[in-house]
């Protein structure tokens, strides 16, 4: 069985070195029936590595009931990328973050007590003990998949040992400085991987916070790209320099705008990685979906959620279809991974000194790297310059005429060994080296081009339409395209198709633009056949909408409801996402200034059938404290929105899990500065992101003195801090808050005797920096004493949130349209025109169901207003879709909108390259 080392340079199996060249795909958030194409399209944009994260949750949804099959087949998603002759950076967790619910942990962990998360506590090893039994479980599913294992007769594809697998990643950005921990947990978890089987390097993803024995670290960043990789081989030169998250974009939020970065932003990205010799990973290559409930929650503000469509604005949409990112990706990409016996013998330890690509603006950057197996020089062109050549002095003193065409990233190669060839010089791109007999580059049209093949001299012009130049040179065939000819160009294993690309369909993919497909064999041999073209159709219609209302749950008189002891989250009460009814009667009467200071995210409060209001973040919500009428029982639908993917509250309570209160503001006044320590947030846990062990650097704090009434709690709100601070109460530590790793949320309930005590009480924001005493913030906490708790006797109630049976769903009827209702309807298809979206412009929040597969959430609208515009389609997947039978769609509207304006629409085929 073959076996792996790893250098400076590159990794190698059995001494031979290979280079990644990668992008991620969650086989999560993709249908299982698609995960072969969405490899495929990988595949044609040259990637020759996949890199996929495993989400914890999917794979164990109760304690100790694992589940690996039909889409959580992580095992036939590893075999597919084997069978495709492609690597794979496999990432079990058992945190994996991915903008994923709970970073892909489950959520039963937080039911249980003295669970730490992401640490190990000396007086509870239960989450070492829980990450090392999923970790054994899942390692028993792919470990026999590792490229040193055994080699199997059926896996398919010409990848030598037992699988694609060639890394594994442990634990997930960890970027924390706490030795202890780093001995304790992280450590623990390489040892885990290694007991359960692996045999294979493992990474971590942590930017060198913290180091682990026994793995080395790659690099996850967008910007700074060119310098930081420069600084990382000097770090850690015993390793290969690795970008495990090259993020392409963003991930929306419900309502809020995104903008991208243009695509030859990207492509330049990515040129400064492989110009430093360095490998990357896509992230993400194709985002995908956010089915079901997985969305997570974001630390970019209260009310960020990360929406159904995970499409992050990356190269492959998330309907499977190339955007114009894509064919930047696809001409560095397939050079990096054709030409990947160049870059894997690159001197890692040679460096010149250079203009800071990211910078130029009028300057052209020069990077010349040099290899045992040739030299690549990369261009970057100022941001401002537009030049269509320059001239190159080679390190023999000759003159090399380089066209650029006004393109800002080129690059060429030098010297290089092909085995059966010297590629002595070009003044084009090389893009493939196929089979060892075919060279293809590309250039600006009508350029003049110069190709030395073993010292001998090719003269040529780039073709300025569709038809390549092909000629013979030095026993080789020689292809040389234009711009517009290698974005439509695919390497096959015996030659070059253009004007299709697979794409993982029955048919090869149409190239936008492109009537016709060209195949040139390695022989030069030249054959053209018109492609198929795709009919158009007109999308179905929805037809035969009915209505299932919920009027007991809303009233409370569901026979559904059982009796619970009290408040408690959803996921005690075993329901872990979505929606969860809760039934409650007040202690009072009237109306009272009332808060819930433990409810999370949003509560439809409904009262003898009425909604009275909408309490928390998100679509017509509003925060506390409201008045609130105690005039009977109140029944809340309890909305989770999702959980933290990362950030200092990860793994928060969700549902109404804590009474609610009849409250007094209290003025607390402005507050002294003091100087002061930074606090010590390993008091509170041992994993804080973003936190040094033991930092003494001068700090400041905010101190009141507030006096409570009686034993009845203090209910602390912190808002618009700029500054990262600990909350201490009379000396005891109880909270963190800051904008970045906690949302901007800073809600404590203190409770007597626990944090308070009969005399004035000391609330200490202990910042972790210093401020003057003419700079203290005013107006960033908000003190509010409990005058009586409001359900404390209350009978307390709960009831699942499921979809009614058939035969609770009728005729459609008039209403006022604001009561949470099921609505269903259907749609026929004779044969499916990919990729089918539903237009949900008409609705405003809830939940979609096709045929039995819940899709995820759907949020339109915000306060009136519609949501940004791609928020308001949602893809319908090709494998969830019937051609013999109608397709049943069933849509949860939070507001009971009326769903008849509802509408299919077919997806435009991206725009061509």
């Amino acid at each position: 069985m073959p076996t792996i080392s790893f250098d400076g340079r590159s990794l190698m199996i059995d001494g031979r070195r290979i280079w990644l060249v990668s992008g991620s795909i969650h086989y999560a958030r993709v249908p299982r029936d698609l995960w072969a194409a969405r490899i495929a399209a990988a595949r044609a944009a040259g990637l020759n590595c996949i890199c996929t994260d495993v989400f914890w949750n999917v794979h164990e949804p109760e304690p100790g009931e694992f589940y690996f099959e039909d889409e959580a087949d992580v095992r036939h998603f590893v075999e597919l990328i084997g069978a495709a002759d492609m690597y794979c950076i496999f990432r079990p967790g058992p945190y994996i973050g991915g903008d994923w619910d709970f970073g892909g942990l489950p959520p039963w962990l937080t039911t249980l007590s003295g669970v730490c998360l992401r640490e190990s506590n000396p007086a509870s090893q239960k989450f070492l003990e829980f990450s090392s039994r999923f970790l054994g479980t899942l390692l028993d599913q792919v470990k026999d998949l590792q490229i040193t294992s055994p080699a199997q007769h059926d896996q398919g594809g010409s990848l030598p040992g037992g699988g694609p697998i060639i890394l594994m990643q442990a634990e997930n950005k960890w970027r924390c400085r706490h030795e202890d921990q780093a001995i304790k947990y992280l450590r623990e978890i390489v040892r885990y991987l290694r007991e359960n089987g692996c045999t294979v390097p493992i990474t971590i993803a942590n930017n060198f916070w913290q180091e682990v024995e026994g793995a080395f670290d790659t690099w996850c960043a967008a910007e700074h790209l060119a310098g930081d990789l420069r600084q990382m081989r000097h770090i850690q030169p015993e390793a290969p320099r690795i970008v495990s998250e090259c993020g392409f974009g963003q991930p929306a939020c419900w309502g809020q705008e995104t903008v991208p970065d243009s695509s030859l932003t990207w492509e330049n990205r990515l040129a400064q990685v492989t110009s430093s010799g360095s490998q990357y990973n896509i992230h993400m290559f194709h985002g995908g979906t956010n089915f079901g409930f997985y969305g997570a929650r974001s630390t970019k503000s209260a009310d960020s959620f990360i929406t159904t469509s995970y499409d992050s604005d990356a190269p492959l949409s998330e309907s499977g279809r190339p955007r114009e990112k894509f064919w930047g990706v696809k001409r560095l990409s397939t050079f990096a991974s054709q030409f990947a016996h160049v870059f894997a013998h690159l001197d890692a330890q040679s460096c010149h000194a250079a203009v800071l690509p990211e910078e130029a603006a009028t300057l052209t950057s020069v990077i010349h790297l040099k290899g045992t197996q040739g030299d690549v020089v990369f261009f970057f062109g100022g941001t401002a310059d537009a030049s269509d050549q320059f001239d190159l002095l080679l390190p023999e003193g000759l003159t090399l005429p380089v066209p650029l065409g006004g393109d800002h990233v080129s690059w060429l190669l030098l010297g290089v060994n092909l085995g059966v060839a010297e590629l002595t010089y070009t003044n084009l791109r090389p893009w493939a080296f196929i089979d060892s007999r075919m060279l293809v580059f590309f250039g600006p049209s009508g350029a003049e081009g110069l190709i030395g093949i073993n010292d001998a001299p090719l003269t040529v012009t780039v073709p300025t339409g569709r038809t390549p130049r092909i000629d013979k040179h030095e026993d080789l065939t020689i292809v040389v395209l234009n711009h517009e000819q290698v974005d439509a160009a695919q390497p096959d294993v015996d030659g070059l198709r253009i004007g299709s690309l697979d794409l993982g369909d029955e048919q090869p993919w149409p190239v936008p633009g492109w009537k016709s497909t060209t195949t040139i064999r390695t022989s030069g041999q030249k054959q053209s056949r018109r492609a198929t073209t795709r009919k158009g159709t007109s999308a179905p219609r929805l037809t035969g909408w009915q209505r299932a209302r919920v009027t007991e749950w809303i009233d409370g008189s569901s026979p559904h409801y059982e009796w619970i002891e009290g408040p408690a989250s959803l996921d005690t009460l075993k329901t872990p996402y979505g929606y969860g009814w809760y039934r409650v009667n007040p202690d009072g009467s009237g109306a009272a200034l009332s808060m819930a200071p433990q409810a999370g995210d949003r509560l439809h409060l409904f009262r003898d059938g009425h909604r009275e209001l909408i309490l928390g973040v998100g679509e017509d919500a509003q925060p506390d404290p409201v008045e609130l009428s105690l005039d009977g029982p109140i029944v809340a639908l309890a909305d989770n929105l999702g959980r933290f993917s990362d950030g200092w509250l990860l793994g928060e309570q969700k549902g109404l899990w804590g009474h609610l209160y009849e409250v007094k503001p209290l003025r607390i006044g402005r507050p002294a500065v003091q100087a002061s320590k930074p606090p010590d947030p390993f008091a509170l846990g041992g994993f804080f992101e973003g936190i040094r062990e033991g930092e003494t650097a001068p700090a400041s704090s905010l101190v009141w003195r507030v006096k409570s009434v009686g034993s009845q709690p203090l209910l602390v709100v912190i808002e618009n801090l700029a500054h990262r601070a600990m909350l201490v109460v009379n000396g005891q530590p109880v909270g963190l808050y800051d904008a970045e790793h906690t949302a901007g949320i800073g809600r404590f309930l203190l409770t007597f005797p626990e944090h308070l005590r009969r005399r004035p009480n000391e609330l200490r924001l202990s910042l972790f920096e210093p401020i003057s005493p003419s700079d203290t913030p005013t107006g960033v906490m908000k003190v509010y004493q409990v005058t009586r708790n409001l359900t404390e006797k209350a009978e307390w109630a709960f009831a699942p949130w499921t979809m009614p049976l058939d035969e609770a769903f009728g005729p459609m009827a008039k209403d006022d349209g604001s009561l949470p209702c099921w609505f269903r309807g259907s749609f026929k298809l004779s044969r499916p025109r990919a990729p089918l979206t539903l237009d949900l412009s008409s609705m405003r929040k809830g939940q979609i169901y096709l045929n039995g597969h819940n899709l995820g959430r759907y949020f339109t609208q915000k306060s009136g207003r519609r949501a940004a515009p791609h928020l308001n389609r949602y893809y319908l997947p090709e494998p969830y879709l019937r051609t013999d039978q109608p397709n049943e769609l069933a849509l949860f509207d939070e507001h009971g909108q009326n769903p008849n304006s509802v509408r299919l629409v077919y997806e435009s085929d991206e725009a061509a390259p």
